[in-house]
């Protein structure tokens, strides 16, 4: 054995022993980083979850107590009054001081200032909501206590309409059998109540009990007394059929059933 065949079989017994040493210690070293990241993600807090945006816009919103549904303003003998209708169904009427002049715990559909009979003074019609429509409540200014005054029975007489240059007032409501039988009355109001002077009863719908016809009454100490019958087919000779009736017929007769208005 040459000096340089001794040599080289040296190096080859101690090259593979030296690889594998470094082998071996980079598999170490990868176990222990691979353990130090699992133990570091272990340790972080969690975070939170994000909430989907469709999620969000479909919580329903909680509408406060006091929430203002409607309000409506105006100036009535140079003074500000507001009305408003709030939810809990809760109507009412404020001064320019802030100070409650009205307030009533019904709803109102729809709150408007209107001078109802013509003197000059914003007034206060409150809608609402029933079965039978237009019925309303009026608030008549009092220009001595600068003060609304709520008027008794008004509710009895709907979709109430004032006669031209007179004190008097016509309503309509419908009394059964689809609109086919109904009721018009002429009152007034005096010290703040509706008072009722004669009725307009109008029957279409072939009752058993009752012929078809219009039967005009006046009202005298609150009892009914009958002063006309028509035929009801008098309705169809007006343009507007029964309204346009119950309209010429109070403009032109109205001063006969007693003359108590103001």
């Amino acid at each position: 054995m040459t000096i340089k065949s001794s040599i080289f079989s040296k190096l080859e017994t101690q090259i593979p022993i030296q690889a594998g040493t470094a082998f071996t210690c980079i598999i170490l070293l990868l176990v222990l980083l691979n353990s130090a990241c699992i133990e570091r993600k272990n340790n972080e807090p969690s975070k939170p979850k994000m909430v989907r945006k469709e999620q969000k816009e479909n919580i329903p919103t909680r509408i406060k107590q006091d929430t203002i549904l409607n309000s409506v303003g105006a100036y009535v003998n140079k003074h500000l009054f507001t009305a408003y209708c709030k939810t809990g169904y809760n109507t009412f009427v404020m001064n320019d001081k802030g100070d409650t002049v009205y307030q009533d715990s019904t709803y109102s559909s729809e709150i408007k200032f209107i001078d109802f009979n013509n003197d000059g003074y914003q007034h206060i019609l409150i809608d609402y909501l029933t079965n039978v429509p237009g019925i309303q409540d009026l608030l008549l200014y009092d220009k001595q206590e600068n003060t609304f005054q709520k008027i008794a029975n008004f509710q009895d007489f709907p979709n109430s309409i004032r006669i031209r240059n007179s004190n008097y007032y016509y309503s309509y409501h419908r009394s059964g059998c689809a609109d086919m039988n109904w009721d018009s009355d002429l009152f007034y109001i005096k010290n703040y109540t509706a008072v009722k002077i004669g009725n307009i009863n109008g029957n279409q719908c072939h009752d058993i009990n009752i012929k078809d016809g219009i039967y005009i009454n006046k009202i005298h100490k609150g009892k009914e007394i009958q002063v006309q019958k028509l035929s009801i087919n008098i309705i169809e000779k007006y343009r507007d059929y029964k309204w346009g009736f119950i309209a010429q017929y109070w403009k032109k007769n109205y001063q006969t059933f007693g003359n108590v208005g103001h």
